[in-house]
């Protein structure tokens, strides 16, 4: 993304000259433009989902490096409930809720808790809202470009020479300092919007709302089992619950975090090419495919040849 940018790191330049001959001004105005077309590449690339051989290089959805997986929450609920009650079933729940109620205690409203619980089919769910936080960040990935630009132009000399001078992800640290707040802002709406069509909390407040009333009964009744003499016998079947309570409102919540996420993954592809280039600028511009004359790439290798020996 950035080494896109840098193939023209002269642009707003006239001529091509030495490093030590170049101004403040040229100097910044040389990494300004860099930067802003840098930053452009990164946010159009994740805003265009591209799968090549079942992986996919840009975009969020199925892009390792930056693809949205749901929390750690949602996901074991929806993913993972049904093997919890496989997992109580086979410590012999049921079996002992049957000779509980045979010993006189009424245990079917418990039971019918219970089986109103763990349905199947949540993991479609969990699929849906996943492909929605990915959808609604790639929707929102362009909106940065015209922030980048706005905290790229107002970048001073003192900005410019830190940037690089600084370390292999100098400039992607200053754009993220500078723009993270206007840039939430900016990606919240957009990534909200896939999540109200899909509207998860139809699906999901429906189980919280049945699991929060299963886990009081639940834990009511495991204080009874343990507090009796009695019935001690059956305290091995009652498995710890994997959550006391769970939160009904999960559409904003998703909203939130999917932003926090979607940032991450803009900034962080920014930074990987950022260090590529300033590692190899010739041979990163030329693994994208990209022209630049021998008085640019020299410059380009000059400027952080320098820049890392502290010599600016």
């Amino acid at each position: 993304m950035l080494a896109c940018a840098f193939v023209l790191f002269s642009c707003g330049l006239h001529e091509i000259i030495p490093l030590d001959a170049m101004t403040e001004e040229k100097m910044v105005s040389a990494l300004q433009e860099a930067l802003v077309l840098g930053s452009q590449t990164a946010a159009k690339n994740l805003g265009n989902s591209t799968c090549e051989m079942k992986e996919c290089v840009t975009g969020y959805l199925g892009n390792k490096l930056v693809e949205i997986a749901l929390p750690d929450t949602v996901k074991n609920v929806l993913y993972q409930m049904d093997h919890f009650s496989q997992k109580l079933e086979a410590a012999g729940f049921i079996n002992a809720l049957n000779a509980i109620n045979r010993l006189g205690f009424n245990t079917s409203g418990l039971m019918s808790e219970y089986l109103g619980i763990f349905e199947k089919g949540f993991d479609k769910y969990a699929d849906d809202i996943k492909t929605a936080l990915n959808r609604g960040a790639e929707q929102a990935a362009p909106d940065a470009i015209g922030v980048f630009r706005d905290a790229i132009f107002g970048m001073s000399f003192g900005d410019a020479k830190g940037v690089l001078m600084g370390n292999s992800i100098a400039a992607t640290s200053y754009l993220k300092t500078s723009t993270y707040a206007p840039l939430k802002v900016a990606f919240a709406p957009i990534i909200e919007e896939p999540l109200k069509l899909l509207n998860p909390n139809q699906y999901w407040q429906p189980l919280a709302s049945r699991y929060n009333k299963f886990a009081k009964s639940y834990s009511n009744f495991q204080k009874q089992i343990n507090s009796s003499s009695y019935l001690s016998s059956y305290s091995s079947a009652l498995e710890d619950l994997p959550y006391g309570d769970l939160p009904e409102d999960l559409s904003n919540a998703l909203a939130t975090y999917a932003t926090g996420k979607a940032l991450d993954g803009l900034f962080l592809m920014v930074g990987r090419q950022e260090s590529e280039l300033r590692a190899d600028p010739w041979g990163t511009v030329s693994s994208l495919g990209s022209f630049i004359s021998d008085g640019v790439g020299n410059l380009l290798s000059d400027v952080f040849g320098k820049a890392k020996d502290g010599l600016l």
